[in-house]
């Protein structure tokens, strides 16, 4: 490690995927005269529209590759929890149980609560009235409405687009029949690299906050798992208690969650545009604070992406500090252009921070491998 009086609460990364001939996240249908064409989600940068993926879309991704990695892991997934008078679904949720499912305890999750932080009105018999009086009145005692919330420790960007303009491709097809004419339908794609952040705070897995009118660790099972040992209070406030898993399995669920990260696939229409949504190059490092500081490094260029090291090396300066493992950089052979490249591979440390640079699979094994 780095040598730094911080102590590591957070892993921060970037990544870029080779999107080229691809489709991954759809956004409808387009309007007027192109409506039998399916299109891409896209955002406007002044006169240009840029491609992007959703963040819910592609840590969705993630979280099927997570499990297709970890089949042995007990899994939480969607499911239906609330129904409204016409018989529909009107809520739907996980599990909500972090202590069991690793994923809850990553993803986070939310059950709002109708009136939350609203006091209500709870009967309560009193003892003394009870023993004096044979109508057993009650007493009513104020308490709140409280919601069961997680903020999510995993957080993800939206995967944005390098290439600002000339990305556009149109694949026209025909559906034929047996009878009648071809039908036809065209699918807008792109021919680009995606990019992201992303940023684990590894102090808060393994760790649920009960305060106040939110709740991340439902109330219902508190006791039994402190009767069983299964969780400890970690710490009390005024205004509620801290509850951390005994023997806290942070290592490893960050290990598991990073590691299916750097094997990542899905995306939609893959029979069609089928591509490796594996990244294809990833940087690193964990670090003493929640900022996510790789953010923005990487170009687009005719002879292929590049990582903008001046900006890197300004961030890594900048950190230095608060940056509490080498920088791992993991890079797919021949991916990036050339020169590009090149100067990567020389790198081994950046102002007073160490860099290891790698492949992608492996840069990931090499941060996990500095975790306690």
């Amino acid at each position: 490690m780095t040598e730094t009086n911080g102590q590591l609460t957070h892993i921060v990364g970037t990544f870029l995927i080779q999107a080229e001939g691809a489709f991954l996240n759809g956004g409808g249908l387009a309007k007027g005269e192109y409506g039998n064409t399916t299109i891409p989600k896209t955002f406007v940068d002044f006169k240009d529209k840029v491609p992007y993926v959703s963040s819910q879309a592609w840590k969705r991704w993630l979280r099927n590759t997570f499990q297709e990695e970890n089949p042995n892991l007990p899994h939480s997934e969607l499911k239906q929890i609330g129904m409204s008078a016409k018989g529909t679904t009107n809520k739907i949720g996980t599990e909500m149980n972090p202590v069991v499912f690793p994923e809850d305890d990553i993803f986070g999750y939310m059950r709002a609560q109708e009136g939350q932080g609203k006091s209500t009105e709870e009967s309560e018999e009193s003892e003394i009235e009870s023993e004096i009086d044979s109508k057993e009145e009650k007493k009513k005692s104020k308490v709140k409405t409280k919601a069961l919330m997680r903020p999510a420790p995993f957080a993800a960007s939206i995967l944005t687009s390098l290439r600002k303009h000339g990305w556009q491709g149109i694949d026209k097809a025909y559906v034929h029949l047996q009878e009648g004419t071809p039908q036809p339908y065209n699918t807008e794609f792109y021919n680009t690299q995606l990019q992201g952040i992303f940023g684990l705070n590894y102090s808060r897995i393994g760790v649920f906050r009960n305060e106040g009118d939110r709740i991340e660790l439902d109330e219902k099972y508190v006791g039994e798992y402190l009767k069983a040992g299964t969780i400890t209070i970690k710490k009390e406030t005024p205004s509620g208690k801290w509850y951390e898993l005994k023997n806290n399995p942070r290592k490893n669920r960050a290990t598991a969650i990073l590691k299916s990260l750097a094997v990542m696939r899905g995306g939609a229409k893959q029979a069609q545009f089928a591509i490796d949504i594996a990244p294809k190059v990833i940087i690193v490092a964990g670090l003493s604070c929640g900022n996510l500081i790789f953010n923005d490094l990487f170009e687009d260029t005719k002879e292929g992406p590049i990582l903008k090291l001046k900006t890197l090396e300004d961030v890594t300066i900048d950190y230095e500090d608060r940056i509490t493992t080498p920088i791992f950089i993991g890079i797919r052979d021949g991916y990036l252009q050339r020169n590009n490249e090149i100067e990567i591979k020389s790198l081994a440390k950046i102002g007073a921070v160490n860099v290891t640079v790698t492949s992608p699979v492996n840069a990931i094994n090499q941060l996990v491998g500095q975790l306690s």
